[in-house]
């Protein structure tokens, strides 16, 4: 096996995380948020959000890998005003930072 086939074998055993987010529950149980690993793909599509704007970042790596339990995308393009503007920011970026640490704006902008 090569070194690329290990290298892919090792990504691919990665677990999806799965995030409790209690401030979203009902019935005294938290949402449970979902998401795949962070690829560097992924870290490609929102690099230019992180060097211009912290916020815009965080809500877009939100609504790109945030999934519910059976994996169905929780939410789309559409909802960013609504995430915006409505949605406490404590709990998007904790979110974000929960789905990927190695993406965070820091990370990403080089600081």
């Amino acid at each position: 096996m090569s070194i690329l086939d290990r290298a892919k074998s090792h990504f691919e055993s990665k677990e999806i995380k799965r995030i409790e987010v209690p401030e979203w529950g009902e019935n005294g149980e938290p949402a449970i948020i979902t998401a795949e690993p962070f690829t560097l793909s992924d870290r490609k599509s929102l690099l230019k959000y992180a060097r211009e704007d912290e916020v815009e970042f965080y809500v877009r790596l939100v609504i790109m890998k945030a999934m519910d339990e059976s994996g169905k995308k929780i939410f789309d393009l559409s909802d960013k005003p609504i995430l915006m503007t409505k949605v406490d920011p404590e709990v998007i970026i904790r979110l974000a930072n929960a789905i990927s640490l190695s993406a965070s704006v820091e990370g990403m902008t080089g600081n």
